[in-house]
Formats: structure tokens, C-alpha cells, sequence
């Protein structure tokens, strides 16, 4: 009796918090549309990804009345997401650590109220919850932290072709945001010329250049693209001959993309060594069976 009655009060609460929720989810479900075309017409944000799985109400609630115990988060998360390239439409870091807590405090009370009914245990439904509940929030912490490293490779794969068209365009008297604007249009949908137009619109709202490329190098973390942003900003600061500098940062980076390659075909030629000797060694024992059977049976051995 005295179970019943501790169990009745925590089940109503568990649904009742779902109920919530779950109206808040659909009332930004219905509401999704008109935001959609509202940043269509030029009007308020574009919505991200907040917006596209209804969570606008909840995550907002989360920010107004919780942000300096979750901004701590939000920082973190922030850097990783502009290195990352804005994803997921532009979220932001504390909205993106909101949404998380949102859908954590979701799965728990809608896995602890599952687990409880399936078990019959109170208990054992929250503990359930409590270890299933988050998983799906340390995932996509995790999913931050994969789109940065893959952006990364992406910029660190594209950027010689950049700055060996940059050098092109230098030697043929252009200039530098001349040079960024054929890049951009010659390498469409890349992540450096992603990177590359948001300097171009630093630069055509009043940006200077140097601050531009300032700009560029806190969005960057591929250590060799920062070596040469640097120096390109140390030589716009200076006045040195942008040309000759560029043409030596390509020479190094070709230099250094020679020696990589070499000693991946060196550890390459390394790692095939024993398979191939594997290989060899069973096309060997397949020919000879017949004949080491033969001997056998016929009573040489």
C-alpha cells in the first residue's frame, strides 16, 4: 500500500511533465511554417535547427531562466561550432547546449515512465532513464566535435589549390579580394570558399582587409592554412611584398605535401609487406596440396 501510494503522486508528475512538453513541441510544430517564411521574406532569422524539430519554446525557456549555469557550456560548444561552419543551420552554442538539455530531459521522463510501466519497478524505470535518457545528448556533443575535425581535413585538403590560385592571380596584377572572388567562383560549394565569401562580405560591408583576414583566422584551426593567414596578415600590417611571400608559404606547403606523400607510401609499403607474403605463401599451398597429398598416400612419407 505504502508503494502505491509513493508510486501514484511520481507517475502523475512524470506524465504531467511530458504532457508539457510535448504541447510545447507541437505548438512550435504548427508555428514552424510562418517562421519558415518570415526568413524567406527578409524578416527575423533564418530558422535552424531549434526550429526544425519544434524545440523553439522550451530551448528559449532554458536561456531566459538558466543561462549562467549553462553559458560555461554554451562558450565551449560555441568555438567548436565555428570552427565547424556553422552547422545545423546556424545554431548558436547556448542554444545548441539548451537543445540538448531539453532532449535529455525528455528521454528521461519519457524512458523512466516506458522502463517503469514495462518493469513495474519506479525505481528501476528512473534508473533506466537516468542511464538511457542522456545518450542521445552525448551524441550529438560528439557529432560538434566530428564536424570540426572533418571541416578541418576538408580546409586543410583545399587550401593549396587556394593559395596557388591566389598566386596565379597575384603574378597577373590583380588584387587581393580580385584574387578571394575568382577562388570563390572557381571552387563553388567547398569549404574554404565558404570561407573565403565570408571575408568577401567582411570586406564589402566596411571591413578592412586585415581585420577580414583577422576575422578568418578565428574561424580556422588547420594549423598549416593559419601559418599562412598569419603571415599574409603580418605582411599587410608591414607592407612586405605580398607576392613573394605567398610564393614562398606554396613552395613550403607544396614541399611539405611532397613529404607527406612520401611517407605514406613508405608506411604504406610497410603495412602491404605481410599480406602480400601471406598471399604468396597460400597460392604456394594450394598448387603443391594435390601433390603433397599424393606423396603421402602413396606411402613416400
Amino acid at each position: 500500500m505504502m508503494n502505491v501510494a509513493l508510486t501514484a503522486p511520481l507517475v502523475i508528475v512524470c506524465a504531467g511533465m511530458t504532457a508539457m512538453l510535448f504541447a510545447w513541441w507541437i505548438g512550435d510544430l504548427l508555428s514552424s511554417v510562418p517562421i519558415v517564411r518570415r526568413s524567406a521574406n527578409g524578416d527575423g532569422l533564418a530558422p535552424n535547427i531549434v526550429d526544425s524539430v519544434g524545440m523553439r519554446t522550451p530551448v528559449e525557456f532554458l536561456i531566459a531562466h538558466f543561462r549562467p549555469i549553462i553559458s560555461g557550456f554554451g562558450d565551449q560548444i560555441e568555438q567548436k561550432l565555428i570552427h565547424a561552419g556553422r552547422p545545423f543551420g546556424g545554431v548558436t552554442g547556448i542554444e545548441y547546449v539548451s537543445l540538448l538539455i531539453v532532449s535529455s530531459l525528455i528521454g528521461f521522463v519519457v524512458l523512466s515512465v516506458l522502463f517503469a510501466m514495462a518493469t513495474g519497478s519506479l525505481i528501476g524505470g528512473i534508473a533506466a532513464g537516468l542511464m538511457f535518457g542522456a545518450l542521445p545528448s552525448v551524441y550529438f556533443w560528439v557529432v560538434a566535435d566530428d564536424k570540426m575535425q572533418n571541416r578541418k581535413q576538408r580546409i586543410s585538403r583545399e587550401f593549396p589549390y587556394f593559395l596557388d590560385l591566389v598566386v596565379m592571380t597575384q603574378q597577373a596584377q590583380a588584387t587581393l579580394p580580385e584574387s578571394l572572388r575568382l577562388y570563390s567562383e572557381a571552387a563553388p560549394d567547398t569549404a574554404m570558399s565558404e570561407e573565403i565569401d565570408q571575408v568577401l562580405k567582411d570586406i564589402a560591408l566596411g571591413t578592412g582587409l586585415i581585420e577580414a583576414l583577422q576575422r578568418l583566422e578565428t574561424r580556422i584551426r588547420a594549423e598549416e592554412v593559419l601559418r599562412v593567414i598569419r603571415a599574409m596578415i603580418q605582411g599587410e600590417i608591414e607592407g612586405s611584398n605580398r607576392l613573394e611571400l605567398l610564393r614562398e608559404h606554396a613552395r613550403d606547403l607544396r614541399f611539405r605535401r611532397w613529404e607527406k606523400a612520401d611517407r605514406a607510401s613508405e608506411t604504406l609499403r610497410a603495412k602491404i609487406v605481410m599480406p602480400a607474403m601471406l598471399i604468396v605463401v597460400s597460392i604456394l599451398l594450394l598448387v603443391l596440396a594435390p601433390a603433397i597429398v599424393e606423396m603421402t598416400t602413396s606411402g613416400m612419407f
